[in-house]
């Protein structure tokens, strides 16, 4: 797998000083179980501090927009993997936006402007503003969405009408509003999760019973798929993933993207996609 590996001292995964490299990261997952036995050597680097030599570098920064510190980091390095990819807000990225004043009255999603509800970036702020910070946010769990600004219980709304979207979200610039797409199979709802490293790729496709599909608590999950539409591979060319994830649905023969990210997880159970991700190393540590 490695055919390139003389061209590579070692590859560095640079993370963030608060978060480190989760235990089900994909990148992690990939090093240990195929990476490493197949000898590349790789370090992970929390923080600034000391930062190790290397000929490439992995940017893993799991926060929505990169601190110009961190880019910094990446930039000392003759070649980093991601570095690219610096703003992953859903206004980045999304085609379906409504604003309140557009005639459109149909089904829509309100969902939070930055990554995963922003819970990244809330959870450095705790780590970071010490017990003035906690005691802020454990107040702001028990006000009214409207007082707090943030949706109930940090999940995504779906609304019957865009008329039903409350007048406070309009005005919350970290909230969003956009056309709702779904993708029916039968009584259930489906949704697709492109993973890709370098020119290795696969999609899972989950189906659930809700249209908000949550992948713990999926109907199925069918085996992986090779079939990426054209208009997610020129999008991801457009953004500069090296290596990540899509989320998408199909409607009406379109590809809609839901969500993108840098730095996904795979569950220790499927190996069967770390597997086919995994040779894909030998691309981008030959380019």
């Amino acid at each position: 797998m490695l055919a390139a590996r003389h061209r590579v001292l070692q590859l560095v995964i640079l993370t963030h000083q608060r978060q480190g490299l989760a235990g089900d990261a994909m990148v992690r997952r990939l090093w240990e179980e195929h990476w490493r036995p197949a000898g590349l050597r790789v370090a992970v680097q929390q923080g600034l501090r000391k930062a190790p030599p290397g000929d490439l570098a992995l940017l893993h920064v799991d926060l929505t927009q990169i601190p110009p510190e961190y880019l910094a980091l990446a930039d000392s390095y003759p070649r980093c993997l991601n570095r690219a990819v610096t703003d992953i807000s859903k206004r980045r990225i999304s085609r379906r936006l409504v604003r309140a004043e557009d005639p459109y009255d149909g089904p829509v999603i309100v969902k939070t402007d930055r990554n995963y509800a922003g819970l990244p970036e809330r959870r450095l702020a705790l780590a970071e503003g010490g017990w003035t910070a906690r005691l802020a946010e454990a107040l702001r769990r028990h006000l009214p969405a409207a007082w707090s600004r943030r949706l109930p219980g940090d999940c995504y709304q779906v609304l019957p009408r865009k008329s039903l979207v409350p007048a406070w979200v309009w005005r919350q610039p970290a909230l969003l509003v956009e056309r709702l797409a779904l993708e029916r199979r039968g009584e259930h709802y489906a949704m697709h999760q492109w993973y890709f490293c370098g020119a290795r790729d696969c999609v899972a496709t989950v189906i659930g019973a809700e249209p908000m599909i949550n992948f713990e608590h999926r109907v199925a999950l069918l085996p992986p798929s090779f079939e990426v539409p054209d208009s997610l591979r020129q999008m991801r060319r457009a953004l500069g993933f090296d290596l990540g994830k899509f989320d998408y649905v199909m409607e009406d023969g379109e590809a809609v993207l839901l969500d993108v990210n840098r730095t996904p997880a795979i569950a220790e159970t499927d190996g069967e996609r770390t597997r086919l991700l995994a040779p894909g190393i030998q691309e981008l540590l030959s380019a």
